[in-house]
């Protein structure tokens, strides 16, 4: 509360913000590295460890298209439908010059 009291006080010795947007290089890198986590799985890996890969994976979607202008409704959806929008959202971003897999 202090903390907070201060930097109401005086807001140029604010906090900076606590999360920063990544680079759409680094999206896509992490587009290609979980998308080969989620298409390869190992036998050691559990149903919860792929759901929180194809989560992880599908927010990644999600902010290179917000970087990019290009409407998706991926949290939205759920099963087929969001499977089939993942493949929408992944050729609109190959369109336009963004590699999501390794392929």
């Amino acid at each position: 509360m202090r903390r907070l009291d201060l930097a109401l006080r005086n807001p140029s010795k604010a906090a900076p913000p606590l999360t920063t947007v990544p680079s759409i290089e680094q999206i896509a890198y992490d587009l290609r590295r979980l998308d080969q986590q989620r298409r390869s799985p190992t036998v050691a890996q559990s149903d919860r460890w792929l759901a929180a890969v194809k989560h992880a994976y599908d927010q990644r979607l999600t902010l290179a298209c917000a970087a990019l202008g290009i409407t998706e409704h991926l949290h939205a959806l759920e099963g087929m439908d969001r499977d089939l929008e993942r493949l929408r959202v992944e050729s609109e971003l190959r369109d336009s010059g963004i590699r999501v897999s390794n392929d």
